[in-house]
């Protein structure tokens, strides 16, 4: 059995997380002239925030200690506008957004994802060029500088796993190209946020998910914690809170979709939030069906309600950065995304079908059952690879329409043929007699009678002028 590092609980005074992983170390930049991007520390604890751009960063939240080496990436240009197209063709086959798309007429229209990340440039034309009411990223709000604004600046982590759910650009399409955007930017300058700025952003979403149709979260973050189990749950802090929030969206049929994170070191486990038992974790595969070396998995041996749910490529992709350009990213962030954009199509589908959103259960079932098994030699699990095609199939189809037969009328009324003055009286289809009447009247009951009247008092044209009804019985 292998053995697994974090099954030791860690000591509550160390709660306050170094959060590690943005993937931007396969994060190409847009920028002009080569810059290392590192926004890797989130929610670093206050006595190493100073030290993000540090090699070597030691995780505290755990007592054994799990050393983690960042390393930037190395800048390589684009010129603005050129929306390369070849990666995000290579990972559609596997994961089978397009023909799903087509298949079911769905793309996510008129939904949106919270993006909670390092914000998102919204100028980007595969975004929709604008901000606010009636553009694709229809609202959003930094948490990191308390302002309405929400835009990426010194990272474009935010801007590539939103345009991977859902850029609209016709040549280099998002997952679910039509849905909606919110971003929510949780990274300082520095790019480092803390857990109180996750937290908020995790209430805003509760607080503001009608407003906007917001159907997912997308958080493409994860600590360089390697956890079997979700020991933040009861520290009686942020770390709680924040399960606590995923645990009330998961309860509105809001999924949390949360990267597993990128250091893995051989022994099972997921980064935080990953490591919630609610989200929908995801972990990252290359393009021949192989687990990225360093992309974190957890199997229900050992995770339980906690595994990992899902896999998707994280590598040979292209996504939206800057303000008008792209570049190849890597990491589980960007696998997450593409999840994301999967669940928004398959919460498409089941709404058109039933007026309202599948359960995450229900979505984590069709993810799994629908996927295509990659076997781990390293940790000898199997996780699913997300096949839409195939979880969107296992969505039961609309239900048949109800028909419901004609009504026979309690009492009706005819004028026979020959006359004006008199109208044949039917109770429960059968017409109406004198001989019958003291049998089929009591039984429709007096509340039907005096309906009766009331429309027949109608029909004739009113009271007779003394307050009396127009309409009565005879020899009945």
């Amino acid at each position: 059995m292998r053995w697994i590092s974090n099954l030791t609980r860690p000591a509550k005074r160390r709660r306050r997380l170094e959060l590690e992983s943005l993937d931007d170390r396969c994060l190409l930049s847009t920028v002009a002239g080569p810059r290392p991007i590192d926004h890797h520390a989130l929610a670093r604890s206050r006595h190493v925030a100073a030290a993000i751009h540090h090699a070597e960063i030691r995780h505290h939240a755990h007592p054994n200690a799990i050393k983690v080496v960042t390393t930037p990436a190395n800048p390589v240009e684009r010129p603005a506008g050129a929306l390369v197209t070849g990666p995000t063709a290579a990972y559609d086959p596997i994961i089978q957004a397009a023909s799903t798309r087509a298949a079911y007429n769905v793309n996510g229209a008129g939904m949106a994802v919270a993006v909670i990340d390092t914000g998102i440039d919204y100028n980007n034309p595969a975004l929709g060029s604008g901000f606010g009411p009636g553009d694709k990223v229809i609202a959003g709000y930094d948490f990191a500088d308390g302002t309405a604004n929400p835009i990426a600046t010194a990272s474009q982590h935010g801007t590539a796993t939103a345009g991977l759910i859902g850029s609209n650009n016709p040549s280099d399409l998002g997952v679910a190209p039509g849905v909606n955007l919110v971003a929510l930017r949780v990274t300082n300058n520095a790019n480092t946020a803390s857990l109180a700025n996750i937290a908020s952003a995790l209430e805003w979403v509760i607080a503001n998910h009608a407003q906007y149709n917001i159907t997912a979260v997308n958080m493409s973050l994860s600590d360089g914690g390697n956890y079997a189990q979700n020991w933040f749950a009861s520290d009686g802090g942020q770390g709680q809170q924040i399960t606590s929030l995923i645990g009330q969206l998961t309860g509105m049929n809001i999924p949390v979709v949360v990267a597993t994170g990128n250091s893995f070191n051989g022994q099972q486990g997921e980064g935080f939030a990953a490591i919630v038992a609610g989200t929908i974790s995801v972990t990252a595969t290359d393009l021949s069906g192989n687990l990225l070396p360093d992309a974190q998995r957890l199997g229900s041996t050992y995770g339980g309600a906690s595994a990992t749910t899902i896999a998707a490529p994280g590598q040979g992709i292209t996504a939206p950065t800057g303000n008008n350009g792209s570049s190849q990213v890597s990491g589980t962030s960007f696998a997450t995304s593409l999840v994301t954009g999967g669940v928004v199509l398959l919460q498409d589908i089941y709404q058109q079908r039933f007026g309202t959103l599948p359960t995450v259960a229900q979505l984590k079932g069709w993810l799994q059952e629908g996927a295509t098994p990659i076997h781990d030699p390293v940790t000898g699990i199997t996780i699913g690879e997300m096949n839409l095609a195939n979880s969107a199939a296992l969505i039961p189809p609309a239900p048949a329409p109800v028909v419901v037969p004609p009504q026979t009328p309690i009492l009706s009324g005819v004028s026979p043929a020959g006359t004006t003055s008199s109208i044949q009286l039917f109770a429960n289809g059968q017409a109406l007699t004198q001989s019958n009447a003291s049998t089929l009247l009591p039984a429709l009951g007096q509340a039907n009678l005096d309906l009766l009247l009331a429309a027949m008092d109608a029909w004739a044209g009113g009271s007779n002028g003394n307050g009396s009804t127009s309409v009565q019985f005879w020899n009945a």
